[in-house]
């Protein structure tokens, strides 16, 4: 039991010292009993010689999160917003972020007792919201706290994209007591809002208290838009324009590329495993507009001679406002990233059918990492039926235990998964919120006249795993 102990504490201390933050999959990692887990690992094989999704329900993935607030810091049920509460629980720099994952089509097959193959193909609609806390506070204080000195940040960002992955896998044995793997994918962009961070600079005279602001925003866009110009060529207005929806599905005009890269590898007891995923970009040149802005926003203060109410004063300032930040338009093509994450952890068998594991999970957002930990003990049954109980930090949350269930035979299997269940009884306090679903079907699971063993720890299903097996899967064979 050292290991374990040092294996945990090692953990413990890493994940404390980086802040804990996280989003979703973190259940999903060590569940290799589900073919999925191959998409946050590309190492992990299948125990059978051929397992395909079931069309259309091969897998929906929802996930909701907020690095900021959750719902009970809005201050629900009362008059007006606590901002002094809301902004006293914020980081400098918070997400809000929402994912919804389709994957209509998935499967996989052991071309030989060593080399796996699989194809996934997956609808994804990813938004992310930045905001920084200081801008908040410039709401709920004015602009009195920098008189004589200055505000400087950064707008807030909103990254909208909808696209679609072909995602083609490839695992294989890599000495005796490892597994590598890889993804290598296709992507097209359907559509998509990007916003740059550009600085966001303002000032206050201390004697006349006039407001001198700087901004220079740009959004790039791939959408069906009908622009309008005024007289002097600026945006005076911006609308949808009509979508062909079978157009708008088959539409394989942004095209971009991505990989994965992961292992898995056994060390006595400790069976590590890692994965690099979402290195990758695409390049938009369908339907694209440019919207910048390069004004200044310059605004005389008020006196006690000008006699303004209180109403005159803010529409004097949205005059100006409006006066001075126009937007013109242009059409070039531009690239986005992915956001790449990074997964390590480890897993070691207490009993025969259960392993205790634990995992750091990283994800670069736009100006910094979210990062989040989680502790997990699994349990396995030699029908192939899989439990696994876990507890997470992340989102500045303490409150997060997932679950992961997946019932099996050696013909078919269902799973659903949540990274926290609490969510759906305390929703007002979750700052994450997501589920995984789908159905799959094997073939080649029940091979017959063989003498089965169950190796200690490895997670194995285990009624396709024998003493000298013609498919060795994720970790048979890595004994």
């Amino acid at each position: 039991m050292r290991y374990i102990c040092r294996f945990l504490a090692v953990f413990v201390l890493l994940s404390f010292s980086l802040t804990g933050f996280s989003q979703q999959d973190n259940t999903l990692f060590f569940l290799h009993d589900i073919p999925q887990s191959n998409f946050v690992n590309p190492a992990v094989q299948i125990r059978c010689y051929q397992y395909f999704g079931l069309p259309l329900l091969t897998t929906l993935h929802l996930n909701v999160n907020s690095t900021g607030f959750s719902y009970k810091s809005l201050s629900p049920g009362q008059q007006n917003l606590d901002l002094d509460k809301l902004t006293s629980k914020m980081h400098r720099k918070d997400f809000l972020t929402m994912e919804f994952h389709y994957t209509p089509i998935s499967f996989g097959f052991m071309y030989d007792k060593y080399q796996y193959f699989n194809f996934a193909w997956t609808e994804k609609i990813d938004a992310k919201l930045s905001y920084r806390r200081e801008q908040l506070e410039l709401v709920k204080d004015g602009n009195t706290q920098y008189v004589g000195s200055g505000f400087s940040s950064r707008n807030p960002g909103m990254n909208l994209v909808y696209y679609r992955e072909l995602s083609f896998g490839y695992s294989t044995h890599y000495g005796r007591y490892s597994l590598v793997g890889g993804h290598a994918k296709l992507l097209f962009g359907l559509a998509g809002v990007f916003t740059k961070r550009r600085p966001m600079d303002l000032s206050t005279n201390k004697l006349t208290y006039n407001i001198d602001a700087s901004w220079n925003p740009k959004v790039n866009t791939s959408l069906p838009l009908n622009v309008s110009y005024d007289a002097n060529g600026y945006v005076s207005g911006v609308n949808l324009g009509s979508i062909s929806p079978v157009n708008f599905l088959l539409n394989f005009k942004n095209q971009g590329l991505a990989t994965d890269f992961g292992f898995i590898y056994k060390h006595g007891d400790i069976t590590w495993s890692g994965s690099i995923l979402d290195v990758g970009l695409i390049w938009w040149h369908s339907q694209t507009n440019n919207f910048e802005n390069k004004g200044r926003f310059q605004f005389q203060g008020a006196t006690t001679n000008d006699s303004l109410s209180t109403n005159d004063y803010i529409n004097s300032i949205r005059d100006s406002i409006q006066n001075q930040f126009r937007f013109k338009n242009t059409k070039h093509g531009f690239v986005t990233f992915l956001n790449p994450r990074v997964y390590f952890g480890g897993t070691y068998p207490v009993l025969k059918q259960v392993k205790v594991g634990a995992l750091v999970r990283t994800e670069w957002y736009p100006g910094r990492p979210i990062i989040g930990f989680t502790m997990s003990a699994t349990a396995f049954s030699k029908k192939g039926s899989t439990v696994s109980v876990n507890y997470s930090i992340m989102n500045g949350s303490f409150t997060n235990l997932g679950i992961g269930l997946g019932l099996s035979n050696d013909k078919s299997q269902f799973f659903i998964i949540s990274d926290n269940v609490m969510a759906f009884f305390l929703p007002q306090s979750a700052r994450n919120v997501n589920l995984r679903f789908g159905f799959n079907f094997f073939i080649g699971c029940n091979p017959k006249k063989k003498e089965y063993k169950f190796p200690k720890g490895t997670d194995c299903g285990c009624n396709w795993s024998s003493s000298e097996p013609k498919n060795t899967g994720a970790l048979n064979g890595l004994k």
